[in-house]
């Protein structure tokens, strides 16, 4: 449950701090005194989306935190996340930190830890689910009718629901690959003399791996033989023939060695010196041997280099056409040689492609059909479950059905769904869109969020002003059954109804207070007598009389028993 929250320069919310217990609390105040701000900050730390406009006047940042403390059930549901992310938890407790800069962005923090925004919004479903009076709308909307009940039926129709998809995806995909498979007689004749030409281009050149980077290699040498064989010359004429001054160093190493064996006797510490001098002796001899071979092999031929500039332009036209290297154009000609067969072949993967389409279809109707019957048994579970807690908020002849029809097959399935309705006797349900009314919806969609969140608990639950347009009797049961539910989560309430403020555990008074020239939003918690006055306050404005403040103190008098 969400135990503490402190609120810093967040709109008019100069800076807050708030404890919350168990069990039902209600928020009341003037319409523009602030609730959806307090909203907004809770909001804020399940990984609401985030704006500079929240930031306050003047300031460069806002901040938010709220601590919960986790029950069993929800600790367990979140520990893969918490152990992926490396959050870690302090006597079952999380300390979820929000800041919004002036400049927009945001930085979210757990138990410390940094975290982004998507992994709020994750730890957000399991600890809070916030229903708002707008939210009705998207009862209005078809679409989402399905997905309400694929929801509540998650634990009986996600395998089923997983294979429809996989299957739908393959049928989708072999539709595709049959379509492009039948094109015109022309085209295909086209592509496979195009594809011919190209296969016969490339087995033509007769390419071998890596055969252009050698080749520019010797085309180098052989552009530059002169210089490079007057530099060997040099080489081979100082170890060999030496200069009018000295002799070549062979011979000088020769002459050296005979020097050193002379005076080894003297001194035989000189072995060293005699044995480098042996290594560098035995080096020079195959640098000479490797330069004599050299030399034999760099005869400037003209013929042969004009081979060699064709054969690499040749290789160069077919890299611009088909890869830049060797075997980047083999990649392609392998690729296109199983292109054109397929192309030659075209009647047999036609009739590969349809064959295999057709066990698509029976494999898509097969899953597709038991999905059905499945989903029709969760929706009459769905319905009774409504249509009873229904009953309890005051509406003894609601009448309400999923109507189930066959369509051809969607990517959710072969149903198209619709939830139909009728507050009265005798009257045939119809679409939500025709016959409800605001409060009727309100108490419908205050239905669903009891029996989805039995499905998908949460330990705390906000409504934000769920029972506008409920008044008398009704009202009274709407108030009631928000007290039943807090018994199992904590709630939450912003409410303009006196009877809803009158039964809560717990009362907070949001006000809108000018000073200095600056507007701020304050809470409070208010005690008995306080709250006797906001009950009076809600059912006579401004100026509450004597008998207002009577029926208020009757009012709390009731709801304590």
């Amino acid at each position: 449950m969400l135990r503490h929250i402190r609120v810093t320069n967040l709109a008019l919310i100069e800076s807050l701090e708030l404890a919350f217990e168990e069990g039902f609390t209600c928020l009341t105040g003037e319409t523009g005194a602030g609730k959806s701000i307090l909203l907004d900050a809770v909001g804020l730390l399940l990984g609401a989306r985030a704006s500079s406009e929240l930031v306050r006047t003047g300031e460069v940042r806002a901040h938010v935190e709220g601590i919960f403390d986790l029950r069993d059930d929800v600790l367990q549901r979140m520990e893969p996340l918490l152990t992926e992310q490396g959050i870690e938890l302090d006597d079952k407790e999380l300390l979820i930190s929000r800041d919004v800069n002036v400049n927009g962005k945001t930085v979210a923090r757990v138990n410390g830890r940094l975290v982004s925004v998507q992994v709020l919004r994750q730890l957000g479903q399991m600890l809070v689910e916030q229903l708002g009076q707008h939210d009705h709308t998207s009862l209005m909307r078809k679409e989402e009718h399905l997905v309400l009940l694929d929801t509540y039926g998650r634990e009986s129709l996600e395998h089923l629901l997983e294979s429809y998809r996989e299957a739908f995806s393959h049928l989708h995909s072999l539709e595709r690959d049959l379509k492009r498979a039948i094109q015109s007689e022309k085209e295909r004749v086209r592509k496979i003399d195009l594809l011919q030409s190209q296969i016969r281009e490339i087995e033509d050149a007769r390419l071998k791996p890596s055969e252009d980077v050698r080749l520019r290699e010797l085309r180098t040498k052989m552009r530059h033989v002169g210089k490079l064989r007057s530099t060997i010359d040099d080489v081979y004429e100082s170890i060999y023939e030496g200069t009018h001054a000295a002799q070549g160093i062979e011979a000088a190493l020769f002459t050296l060695l005979e020097e050193i064996r002379s005076v080894l006797e003297l001194d035989p510490s000189l072995r060293e010196l005699l044995s480098l001098l042996e290594v560098a002796q035995v080096n020079v001899s195959e640098a000479a041997s490797f330069i004599r071979a050299y030399r034999s092999s760099i005869d400037f031929q003209p013929e042969k280099l004009s081979r060699l500039e064709d054969r690499l332009a040749l290789i160069e036209r077919m890299q611009k056409k088909y890869g830049d290297t060797t075997e980047e154009i083999t990649r392609f000609a392998k690729q296109t040689q199983e292109e054109l067969d397929e192309l030659i072949h075209h009647e047999e993967r036609i009739k590969t492609l349809r064959d295999d389409l057709l066990q698509a279809q029976a494999s898509v109707a097969v899953i597709g059909e038991a999905l059905h019957e499945e989903r029709i048994k969760v929706a009459r579970e769905l319905e009774h479950e409504i249509t009873d807690v229904l009953h309890a908020l005051v509406m003894p002849n609601v009448a309400l059905t999923f109507s189930i029809r066959r369509v051809e097959p969607r990517a959710d399935g072969l149903d198209d769904l619709e939830l139909l309705f009728s507050a009265n006797r005798g009257e045939m349900v119809k679409p939500l869109t025709k016959i409800a009314s605001g409060g009727e919806l309100a108490r419908l969609m205050l239905a669903l969020s009891a029996v989805m969140t039995g499905k998908n608990p949460v330990m705390t639950l906000v409504f934000d002003e769920i029972d506008t347009g409920i008044s008398g009797q009704a009202a009274q049961a709407v108030a009631r059954f928000m007290k039943q539910i807090a018994t199992r989560h904590q709630v939450f309430c912003v409410t303009h109804l006196a009877q809803t403020a009158a039964i809560a555990n717990h009362h907070f008074h949001i006000e809108k207070t000018t000073h200095e020239g600056r507007t701020k939003t304050s809470v409070r918690e208010l005690k008995e007598e306080d709250r006797v006055e906001e009950l009076a306050r809600i059912m006579g404005g401004l100026n509450a009389s004597d008998t207002t403040r009577a029926q208020a103190m009757e009012m709390l008098g009731h709801s304590s028993h």
